[in-house]
């Protein structure tokens, strides 16, 4: 249920909304020597930690900032993908992140309101988990919001935002995703167009998939 404080300002008139006190200037992007330096020393300490104190691993690095991940797990994406509180995310075993999945556990929106709201938080007052149970994947540049459990043995498509659970053995994709199918059903549309007996080597897979999609070794 929304709050009766938030209720008052979302669902105020424009008219209403025309009599709030100005809000104060946003600084937090301007640019400034203060600035500036600060954020360079923070991507300086963010690369000494991930590349020095936990040896290139995300796994590790994220597991210091608070993450729960637990075995097996692929990760493409950016350790910054996981946002400002990776201690609010938790990644089951056998799981696979691609590239560019982000993890959103605030409601950065109410910015544009919050300086009204008696209470507020200068980081906000809305925030939820986000879990990736076990033995998932999820698609190229996914993006899951606050306060949403994928799994397990489920698929995200990429692209997809995720705004509600994704409930096990499914798949689910789109804006915002919903479930198109079980993964059971998935599997057989799948075996249905795969390419049977090809190698585990990279150099020949090379030269049996260009023959047979184009035609010519390339």
């Amino acid at each position: 249920m929304t709050a009766p404080e938030e209720t008052a300002v979302l669902a105020a008139t424009p008219e209403d909304l025309r009599t709030l006190a100005p809000a104060p200037p946003w600084t937090h992007g301007d640019p400034g020597p203060g600035r500036i330096g600060r954020r360079l020393l923070d991507a300086l300490g963010d690369a000494l930690e991930q590349w020095v104190r936990c040896r290139g691993s995300k796994v590790t690095c994220l597991r210091r900032r608070g993450a729960r991940i637990g075995s097996y797990t692929s990760i493409l994406t950016g350790v910054k993908d996981f946002g400002s509180e990776p201690w609010l995310v938790e990644i089951g075993s056998r799981v696979s992140l691609a590239a560019g999945v982000a993890f959103i556990t605030h409601d950065g929106t109410s910015r544009v309101f919050r300086h009204h709201i008696e209470g507020s938080s200068p980081y906000g007052n809305r925030f939820g988990t986000i879990r990736v149970l076990d033995n998932c994947v999820v698609g190229l540049r996914a993006i899951l919001l606050p306060g949403v459990t994928i799994g397990p043995d489920s698929i995200v498509g990429a692209g997809s935002v995720v705004t509600r659970d994704v409930p096990p053995g499914t798949v689910a994709a789109g804006v915002p995703a919903r479930v198109l199918c079980t993964v059971e059903e998935y599997a057989e549309k799948y075996r249905a167009t795969m390419i049977p007996g090809l190698s585990s080597d990279r150099k020949e897979l090379r030269r049996q998939l260009t023959r047979r999609l184009w035609g010519e070794e390339r």
